[in-house]
């Protein structure tokens, strides 16, 4: 019962530290944001804020962790039938319009690069591993590592121009500015069927 109780507690305090980091970024900006700052937000000592995070890096990139694991549950639910990088990308933007404050703080301008390469990173693996699976039916000779970079670095450049510009624009809207913008070259190299 006791270890409950204090994963509970635990499990708080790490809330309340990466609400108050959100709220701060949003508000001031990554650069500007101080621990000291999270600390009298969140109202929380030093020493708990460290026995948690080793510094503001680690907390931001917990929140990113967090959004993750959000996205991946948000993707898994979604009726995907056809696993192309436009269901990938579709699904993403749905998810940062229900998360639309969180994600501005953790990959908009305000939220400096850190959590926006890690987002970046743990995208790129999805769809390198995706093309990777689909390579043998495809065009040989291309390598599926550099196309899933142009794949997804070009999303992000559209996420963050999205966020950072409080674009009206709907999920569905953006992922289709997202494919006329990057499908037809995509499928000069590599045929996909959306």
């Amino acid at each position: 019962m006791g270890k409950k109780i204090a994963d509970r507690r635990v499990r708080r305090t790490r809330e309340f530290l990466q609400s108050a980091l959100v709220a701060l970024i949003v508000e001031r900006g990554y650069d500007a944001v101080t621990v000291q700052d999270v600390l009298d937000r969140a109202n929380v000592g030093r020493s708990t804020f460290y026995a948690h995070f080793r510094d503001k890096e680690d907390l931001l990139l917990s929140g990113a962790e967090k959004l993750w694991k959000q996205f991946e549950e948000h993707f898994a639910s979604a009726a995907v039938t056809n696993e192309t990088p436009w269901m990938l990308s579709l699904a993403m933007f749905e998810h940062a319009a229900e998360q639309r404050a969180l994600y501005r703080a953790l990959s908009g301008k305000q939220g400096g690069n850190i959590a926006l390469q890690h987002i970046q990173k743990k995208l790129y693996v999805s769809v390198r591993d995706h093309l990777k699976a689909q390579a043998p039916k495809r065009k040989k000779g291309f390598p599926p590592d550099l196309l899933a970079h142009y794949i997804i670095s070009s999303f992000i450049a559209v996420l963050t121009w999205w966020l950072d510009n409080d674009a009206s624009y709907t999920p569905a809207q953006m992922n289709e500015f997202y494919r006329q913008l990057v499908q037809p070259g995509v499928e000069q190299i590599f045929p996909v069927h959306a």
